[in-house]
């Protein structure tokens, strides 16, 4: 979700805010119009009204945009090209859960091109009509959903690399921004003709870059502290669905889907990062992050559980489905998340995410999305239940009705480790771990992370983290080379 690169190795805290802010803006690149050389008097004299014409509908249009605050809309052709067709559409929206390039081991593979090719494939005749339109821009939040500036959430790192990837489609290779370089999500939309579908995924990264939030969810887990929890659900649920009334006003005669973020992978901490070194290459013997991501698999899916059962409730009272990410990929296996290997960095040099999709669960997201589609617009959760096999990976899509009674028993990621499966599967009725015997390592990753849930909320940095530092990082780990190879199709198969 844009904050995933990290190394443990020095107690580095990744705050996706860090990186670095250079304003980028979509420049038009409209032709020129003049006479033509060699032609009739006529058509120079015609030739030349157009230009006097173009001239003063340009002046027209910059004094306009001048009263309007500087807001014009400056887009590139082959954005226009591509969106601008009266042809029917399913519009990505959101976070790097949907604009997923930047993570993948393949980037040039990435979500709206996956799932337009299973669009595709749909034995509906409705459904293979349809063109998948990306607006999802890597961190968005509910917070900046409607006008995100570059200067409070920046998406250059984003902007640069699309255009370093290979991509087919032109209109892959740049965000839709604003002239005065502000991404509103909504006005995009509007821009849009025929649009049948919206897909929504934003959440993770209220979480993840709000210090604000995530202090109160890390402090509910203080004896007595528990309402805080419900405090960020409900401020959460405004939010959200003043985004869903927004982007409905939008697009009115669009259908919705929201999506459910996944869990991290187990290797992974939201207060450590990835297990990995400058050079992304895995380390072992961390005991301190090994201990902190011990800790935070334990009590994530309850801090956030909340929120996940308002988006729930919001879903059934707009009709729409619902994508279950965190019961569909599994936090176990690597191959899920990022690169798809710790240790493993792709083209843009992007080290391998534990809160990223990879080439494969960006393909379950895709199925899962189109069947979602092909089944209508009704109040239905879908998660995908995943296995691999020798020809790759397959996926069943299960289907659950979205009533009070689901909204009851809903866990974020599924069982608790602490069920009855769980417990059978490590053998009798023991809990799946010791606490006991962690008891060294657990209490100095709880002090850390105490200690820097302090500074945060103070407004400080935490312990060991050099912003400075990891801008450069990561400047140089994902944006110095062009890329000149050619990315492979996923192997995920249906």
């Amino acid at each position: 979700m844009g904050h995933a690169m990290g190394s443990t190795s020095n107690l580095a805290f990744v705050l996706p805010e860090s990186l670095p802010r250079l304003v980028t803006t979509r420049q038009s690149t409209r032709p020129h119009h003049g006479t033509v050389p060699g032609g009739s008097a006529s058509q120079s004299t015609a030739s030349a009204s157009t230009a006097a014409w173009l001239c003063a509908a340009t002046v027209a249009t910059v004094a306009m945009a001048h009263r309007r605050g500087s807001k014009a809309r400056v887009v590139s052709p082959a954005v226009l090209d591509g969106t601008a067709d009266n042809a029917p559409k399913v519009v990505l929206m959101g976070d790097s859960v949907l604009d997923n390039f930047f993570w993948l081991e393949t980037p040039k593979r990435h979500l709206r091109l996956q799932l337009q090719d299973a669009l595709a494939k749909s034995r509906n005749a409705k459904v293979k009509q349809l063109k998948c339109v990306n607006l999802a821009v890597d961190q968005m939040t509910t917070f900046d959903f409607v006008e995100r500036k570059p200067q409070d959430n920046p998406w250059d790192v984003y902007a640069k690399a699309r255009r370093m990837v290979a991509f087919e489609d032109d209109e892959d290779k740049e965000y839709v921004v604003d002239g005065d370089g502000v991404i509103r999500s909504v006005e995009n939309l509007k821009q849009l003709k025929n649009v049948k579908w919206v897909v929504l995924s934003l959440g993770g990264n209220d979480v993840y870059l709000n210090a604000e939030v995530k202090g109160k969810l890390v402090s509910s887990l203080l004896p007595q502290s528990e309402g805080k929890r419900k405090e960020v659900a409900q401020e959460f649920a405004k939010r959200l669905k003043g985004v869903l009334e927004k982007v409905k006003a939008g697009a009115p005669d669009a259908s919705l889907i929201l999506v459910v973020p996944y869990q991290p992978h187990q290797d992974f901490s939201l207060m450590m990062g990835a297990p990995i070194n400058d050079e992304g290459k895995r380390i072992y013997g961390d005991i301190l992050g090994d201990g902190t991501r011990v800790l935070e698999r334990q009590v994530l899916p309850d801090l956030v559980n909340p929120m996940v059962i308002e988006m729930i409730a919001l879903g059934r009272e707009m009709g729409c489905p619902i994508i279950d990410l965190s019961q569909t990929l599994d936090p176990s296996n690597e191959e899920h998340y990022g690169t798809g290997e710790i240790g493993k960095v792709n083209e843009l040099g992007t080290p391998w995410s534990g809160a990223e999709p990879s080439d494969v669960s960006s393909d379950f997201t895709a199925q899962l999305l189109a069947h979602a589609i092909a089944e209508g617009s009704k109040a239905s959760v879908y998660r995908g239940l995943c296995r691999q096999e020798e020809r790759g990976w397959t996926m069943t899509v299960k289907e659950e009705k979205n009533d009070w009674i689901f909204e009851k028993d809903y866990r974020f990621g599924g069982k608790p480790v602490s069920s009855t499966i769980s417990r059978k599967r490590q053998g009798g009725e023991k809990p799946m771990f010791k606490l006991g015997a962690f008891d060294s390592f657990l209490a100095g990753a709880g002090v850390v992370i105490l200690i820097n849930i302090a500074l945060l909320l103070q407004g400080g940095s935490p312990l060991g983290f050099d912003r400075e530092e990891f801008e450069r990082q990561l400047e140089s780990q994902g944006l110095k080379e062009k890329i000149t190879t050619t990315a492979t199709a996923s192997k995920t198969t249906t």
